[in-house]
Formats: structure tokens, sequence, C-alpha cells
């Protein structure tokens, strides 16, 4: 065999070998990025899912949706405030009418400014403070 051939085939051999580790290279280095994108945009999303979680939680505690409209919260009393308006103005009419007497009036009305979550102690200790 020719001492040229080999060197030359030597050549060839670490040119394609030079180039396949380009190539991979290549391939591995947008792998890499694609990678990368892709964790920081789960990593985002992560991330805002604990900001959205740890809101909704908080809003939750403070009574700020309208979820907790159905436990007496602050934002279900301001959509019963309108039927508790037409209940007091229901009895006012009756007062005025003279189906209740002005004690029945009073109490009735007082049960209806302190709400349902307001039990008959409370109701007494706050007459005691008054």
């Amino acid at each position: 065999m020719n001492w040229r051939n080999v060197a030359l085939y030597t050549l060839l051999g670490l040119g394609v070998l030079v180039a396949v580790q380009i190539i991979l290279s290549v391939i591995a280095t947008v792998i890499g990025i694609a990678w990368a994108i892709a964790s920081s945009l789960f990593t985002l999303a992560v991330v805002g899912a604990m900001f959205y979680g740890g809101f909704k939680l908080v809003s939750w505690y403070r009574g700020d949706n309208s979820a907790g409209a159905e436990n007496g919260d602050v934002a279900g009393m301001d959509r019963g405030a309108p039927n508790q308006q037409s209940r007091i103005d229901a009895l006012k009419e009756r007062y005025a009418d003279g189906e209740l007497s002005d004690a029945e009036f009073e109490r009735q009305l007082e049960r209806e400014l302190d709400g349902p979550d307001v039990d008959s102690i409370t109701r007494e200790r706050s007459r005691e403070y008054e």
C-alpha cells in the first residue's frame, strides 16, 4: 500500500470525524437551547401558577371573592344588602300599619341588622356594653 494513500485516507477519515462532531455539536446545541427555552417557560408557568394560587388563597382568606358569599363573607353581605333593606322596609310598613308593637319592632329590626351570623349571646353582650 502506498503511504500517500494511507495519509490521504487518514486525513479524509479525520475530516469526516470532525464534520460529524461539528454536526452533532450543532444538534446538541439546538436541543440544549430548545430545552432551556422549554424549561424556562415551564418555570414561568409554575411560578405564575404559584402567584395565582397565592393570590386566590389570600382573596379567599380575606373574603374578597364571590365564592365566599354562601358562607356569609363580606362579598355575600354586599349581595344580600338589597334583600335585607327590603325586609327592613317591610318591618317599617308593618310597624306603621300598627301590626307590630314598639318592642316587637325593635327586636325584629335588631335581628335584621345583626344578621344570621350573630347569636343571642353576642347580641346580649353588645347590649351590656352600650
